[in-house]
Order: structure tokens, then sequence, then C-alpha cells
């Protein structure tokens, strides 16, 4: 947590409208997430996490508060009947019984409890870490297959589609709208050569690689920890929407298994640490029980290797189309994270039988 920040006095008479703040009520900033506007606020006593949601980012926000009651009121019923261990998000109702306010200039705005005594990591320093990350995020994934497909919308269409993603950077390439191609002329080879994992994308699809809810954006920060290195409660739940498990895991790996994080320009760290993507592919395996299809099993290293290439991809095309997704610190903040992802991206396809050979054991 930060300093308090300053709300302007518009949105601060919004909130304590729509939440019944008192004018005692404090607020400081919350995290490190690329999209969202998190403040923890301090009212009363009590504790509660506000955001604000990027609506440029999710164009239907109705549809991302559906999504998030509908998946934690599901976790609920499923941690009741003593199926899902972990803590669950609590959504905080206005006081006119809305998921959400929405302000006179249009932001939308939530509430959850704040979970107690937990804090956020963003590099898995221990294998011990990255194993309960993974039985985590399985345990939630292995929760939500209760829930039918159609019980979330997708707010984001494609969002992880490497054929969608590859063409939007070859559509942001040969656009050129800001004038950084031949600044990222080595960037934009590397993301190039991603065509060839999309062969092996439409083979599993074409195997029928099975679609279920997921959460979509698996980042260590997900995940909320005890003192003592135990997973207590996955968040961010915006993005949870159909998916593969492929995603997830895929996420988890280009997060968890560098010793640097995604923006560091230390490049020579950056690289792939086998303790912990055993640990990790264990984790997962046991957090989803039975979930797992052995195509989905047999498909994890390709898992990390997809979305850390999309990611990559992602990273590039907005720094190629003017840095209007991800929000930065610095001028080259995207090509910075790019060339790092790209950098993880070469090291596990270089080491991927290597990988495979870890999946299972220990």
């Amino acid at each position: 947590m930060t300093a308090s920040v300053h709300i302007d006095p518009a949105t601060l008479a919004g909130l304590s409208e729509a939440w019944g703040l008192s004018p005692a009520a404090r607020f400081a900033s919350l995290g490190n997430g690329l999209i969202n506007r998190t403040l923890l606020v301090t009212d009363d006593g009590r504790r509660r996490v506000l955001q604000c949601l990027n609506t440029h980012v999710f164009r239907d926000p109705a549809l991302v508060m559906r999504n998030c009651h509908t998946v934690t009121a599901h976790l609920g019923r499923e941690r009741a009947a003593g199926r899902y261990t972990y803590s669950v998000l609590e959504l905080v109702p206005t006081l006119a019984g809305k998921p959400a306010a929405v302000l006179a200039d249009g932001s939308w705005w939530r509430m959850y409890d704040h979970v107690p005594d937990t804090l956020t990591h963003d590099i898995a320093d221990t294998p011990a870490l990255t194993f309960e990350a993974g039985r985590g995020f399985g345990a939630f994934a292995a929760a939500l297959s209760g829930l039918g497909q159609d019980a979330v919308g997708e707010v984001i269409p494609h969002f992880h589609d490497p054929v969608t993603r590859f063409r939007a950077f070859r559509d942001a390439h040969a656009a050129d709208r800001v004038g950084r191609a031949a600044q990222a002329a080595r960037e934009c080879a590397a993301a190039l050569s991603f065509e060839a994992a999309l062969a092996h994308w439409q083979t599993l699809l074409t195997a029928g690689l099975p679609w279920r809810i997921t959460h979509n954006d698996c980042k260590l920060n997900n995940l909320l920890f005890d003192r003592l290195g135990h997973a207590i409660c996955v968040v961010d739940l915006d993005t949870v929407m159909p998916g593969t498990l492929l995603f997830d895991f895929g996420d988890m790996g280009r997060t968890m298994l560098s010793p640097v994080a995604e923006d560091s320009t230390d490049f020579t760290r950056v690289g792939v640490r086998h303790a912990h993507f055993a640990a990790l592919a264990r984790g997962y395996i046991e957090g989803c029980g039975d979930l797992l299809t052995s195509l989905e099993r047999d498909n994890l290293v390709f898992a990390a290797r997809l979305v850390t290439g999309v990611i990559s991809l992602r990273f590039l095309t907005d720094y190629l189309d003017g840095d209007r997704y991800f929000r930065i610190t610095h001028p080259e903040h995207n090509l910075e994270r790019a060339r790092n992802q790209f950098t993880l991206y070469a090291a596990l396809t270089a080491q991927q039988d290597a990988l495979q050979a870890l999946v299972g054991s220990g």
C-alpha cells in the first residue's frame, strides 16, 4: 500500500452517496494493476477495496459486473458446501442494492470487502510459493467447472486468441501509426516468428481442446497469500469468461518461471527456472483434481510458450499503436516489456523438451 491519495470532490461525493462513506474516509492506492484503478478505503474502522473499472478496456462494464457476481456467488456456494477451501471475494452492494455505482461522469466503481492479513507477490522467490499459486488457481478452475459455459459472458472477445493477437500485431506493424516500427525492428522480427506456434494451436483446437470457464489473467499478483506463503484468495475476476485452462496455466508460467518481473530491463536474467516449472505443474495438477484431460496436461509447456508469445505480441502491438491499452510509466515501457517477454518466449521454446519431462515429476 502507498501513501494516501486525493479523490476529486465530485468523485468523492458520488462514492460517498453510493456506499454511505463518512467524511473521515481515507483512500490509498492498492496494488500495481495495469488496467483498473484500485484503492483501499478505510472508514469507521473498516477496510474495503474500491475499484474504478477501465471502460476503455471493458466496453460492457455491466457484463463484467454480472460475471463477477455470478462467479463470486458460485464460489461462495462451493465454499459453504466444503468443496472450495479458499476465501472468496465479497462484493459490497451500493446502498441502492446495485453491484456497482455509475457516477455522474460515467465512471463505474465497485467495492469488495478487504481480505485481511494478506499480501501479494510480483515475483515467486521460491518453488514452494509457485506450487501454492498453481494449486490455488487450479482449485479455482475446478470450483468453476460446475458452472455452465453460458453462465458468464465474453467480456473481451478473443482476449488470448493467438490468431487474433497475431493479426492485430501485423496490422499495427503495417500501419506504424506513431512511427515506432523502425525502433522496434528486432522485436517485430521476433513477433513474426510466433506464427510457427499457430499451427500447433490449430491442431489442439481440431483435437477437441476443452473450453471451460477460466480466469484468463492468472498472474502471481492476482492471488492473495498469508504471511506463511499459503495462497488464500483469487482476485481480479474481470476477465473470468469462457476459455481454455492452457490460457491460465500459460499466464502462470510466464509470470512465475522467470526470476525477474515482466518489465525488467535486465534481460540477461530473464529465463526459465526449472524447479519452479516442476512446482507449478505439480501444484496446478493437484489443484485441478481430475479436471485436466490428457490433451491439456500434455500441453502445459506449450501453454507457457503460447501465452508468453501472446502477451509479447500485445505489449509490442500497444507500443506500435501509441500505448493506448496498458498503463505505462515512460515512453519505452511497452517496448521493454515486449523485449522481456520475447526473451522468455525464446527460452521456453529452446527448453521445451526438458520442461515437458518435468510435468508430473517430484
